[in-house]
């Protein structure tokens, strides 16, 4: 697979599915939710605290319809990944199976134009994402920002399934087991 063919599984996801059931677990959070396009069902697993959302608020950055969200801008990013499409240098392309389903791993680094669901989580930090929140004179302290981000994209749905920051400060984090995709 190609960095091109990674950015059309990108652009492709909302596509590929029309209702997923997943696991998702991260830095922050747990959460077991079922999507349909336009309307998220879950459950916090630490406390099972019911989420419900109906469709996203838009964000100032968003050219298309946001899918709703249990925690951030980022977790609709993970659903229509389109933002991996332009403004990212994407490398170390390889294939690999998380939760027993065919994916896409690669390293991706925003370069200029990049153009996040929203900056303030964006699925790739970086220098840029953080110049569009905070403005062009913003500047990075020493071990702020990591090199990159690894992600992984499943085959079949697109959506992403692994996130990593590589170094940086945050060493933010997550994985979504998809448990069932229509």
């Amino acid at each position: 697979m190609t960095p091109e063919d990674v950015r059309l599984l990108a652009r492709s996801a909302p596509e590929r599915w029309s209702e997923l059931e997943l696991v998702h677990r991260s830095d922050y959070i747990d959460v077991r939710a079922t999507l349909r396009h336009g309307e998220l069902d879950g459950a916090r697993l630490d406390d099972g605290r019911r989420i419900h959302e109906l469709g996203a608020p838009p964000s100032s950055w968003s050219v298309r319809p946001l899918e709703p969200y249990a925690t951030n801008y980022e977790w609709s990013a993970m659903l229509d990944p389109y933002e991996l499409g332009d403004g990212v240098a994407i490398s170390d392309v390889r294939s690999e199976e998380l939760f027993g389903r065919p994916a896409v791993a690669f390293v991706a680094r925003a370069v200029p134009g990049y153009d996040p669901v929203c900056s303030c989580c964006p699925l790739v930090f970086s220098e840029v994402s953080q110049r569009l929140e905070h403005g062009d004179d913003w500047r990075a302290q020493p071990g702020e920002l990591p090199d990159g981000v690894d992600l992984a994209l499943d085959l079949g749905v697109g959506i992403v399934v692994r996130s990593r920051h590589r170094g940086g400060r945050l060493g933010h984090w997550f994985t979504n087991e998809i448990v069932r995709a229509v």
